[in-house]
């Protein structure tokens, strides 16, 4: 598999194909069994059967290496996959054009469980849970459950299993207080009491074709390997989308603040929805989380890093799915105040390596989500410091000094 290479870059069209055309997924299926059943590896010969299409090719390519590793399993084991749903309604329905945006998810991911695991020994379960979605996208999935007869999958609310008395729910006073951690560690306790031998949870949209998983499961079944995790950014269609609020000129003084904290969580793509654990190991990890907004994956992987725990980085084919992006309703200020926050929480709490004055800096300037939006707002018109202009570039190349300077010019009245 090729992970070094240029990247190709979809366009539009090529996106909302990837994501919730039926024809292409099925077309890819059928490439992959094809390359599988004739053993077909050359990528040129597979680049005729995808019609020419490089994109197809390393998607392929990814399926048949994750079907070969599910074919060699000897053993009857289990899988279970956890998504949380807020504001997911349009991307749980299909594609039409009242509904742009629509993925139709949850029958692609049924779908493409049912294609890899086929004629195997894994069984599998899927976990749905409703993060207090104000859209309706419990009900949403609840019908199409009914409509499908689809007897492998959980629909959850996260509010039911509150108050709880274990930890480390018991740590969440409301479902409110929930943006995704707290619905996805639901997910992973259900899915560890039913005792699944590996646990993996994703995102609701198609970005990553769970075709995939049996290159999270390969590394792990030895045994010595506990954790398995996704990295979107190793291969040569990995693609994120530029037009997001993230690569607005105003994010760039909160990116050196990222910078100066100087510290390490295994991979780049910490946030890749694309983790799978060992059963008792993801027991014991969950007992000592207590972050359930959007960086939930930083408290886990600051535990991996913290316990020096056996992993393996895992490259995956990712199509960003940008249309619904949960990342706009919460809005940019709210998702960087989460970050920065959770950073300096994820590297106190486990005592690893990291700058510290910075992070005296975050919990003094930068605590507050009224201050992020302050700072956004300014910098959006321009960083100055003693009449000189910072250019975004400049802003990543600023001292630590300068950094608080400017905070303390903007901030303290």
């Amino acid at each position: 598999m090729n992970n070094h290479t240029n990247k190709i870059e979809p366009n539009n069209d090529y996106l909302i194909r990837f994501l919730s055309d039926w024809d292409y997924r099925t077309d890819a299926f059928r490439i992959t069994d094809r390359s599988i059943n004739e053993n077909i590896t050359d990528p040129e010969d597979i680049l005729t059967l995808a019609h020419n299409d490089k994109i197809l090719v390393e998607l392929v390519t990814y399926l048949a290496a994750s079907k070969r590793a599910v074919k060699n399993i000897a053993k009857p084991l289990s899988v279970g996959i956890v998504f949380a749903v807020w504001k997911e309604a349009r991307r749980l329905q299909p594609r039409t054009e009242l509904n742009p945006a629509g993925e139709d998810a949850l029958r692609a991911k049924v779908a493409e469980l049912d294609w890899l695991f086929r004629d195997s020994l894994v069984s599998w379960s899927l976990y749905v849970v409703d993060d207090e979605c104000p859209q309706g996208s419990f009900e949403v999935a609840q019908a199409i459950i009914k409509e499908e007869g689809f007897d492998s999958i959980e629909l959850l609310r996260l509010r039911d299993a509150l108050p709880s008395p274990n930890i480390p729910l018991k740590k969440l006073k409301s479902a409110d207080l929930s943006v995704k951690g707290g619905a996805i560690i639901f997910g992973l306790e259900r899915a560890a009491a039913d005792r699944h031998e590996y646990i993996m949870f994703t995102d609701c949209d198609n970005s990553n074709n769970l075709g995939q998983i049996g290159l999270l499961m390969q590394p792990l079944l030895p045994g010595k390997v506990r954790v398995a995790i996704g990295d979107r950014r190793s291969t040569r269609v990995s693609h994120w989308q530029n037009s997001r609020d993230s690569e607005s000129s105003a994010n760039y003084m909160l990116k050196r603040v990222r910078q100066l904290l100087d510290f390490d969580l295994i991979l780049r793509d910490v946030t890749c929805p694309f983790k799978m654990f060992e059963r008792e190991y993801l027991i014991g990890m969950l007992e000592e989380l207590d972050v359930f907004d959007f960086c939930v994956d930083y408290d886990m992987l600051g535990y991996l890093k913290s316990n020096g725990t056996p992993l393996a980085v895992v490259p995956i084919v990712s199509l960003d799915s940008e249309a619904q992006t949960t990342w706009i309703p919460l809005s940019n200020a709210s998702v960087w105040w989460q970050k920065l926050k959770g950073f300096v929480h994820v590297v106190e709490k486990y005592r690893l390596p990291h700058n510290e004055e910075p992070a005296e800096l975050v919990t003094k300037y930068l605590g507050s989500l009224e201050n992020i939006k302050t700072v956004l707002r300014t910098g959006e018109q321009g960083v100055f410091l003693e009449r000189r202009h910072f250019s975004p570039e400049e802003q990543l190349e600023m001292s630590l000094g300068e950094v608080e300077e400017w905070l303390q010019s903007i901030l303290v009245r």
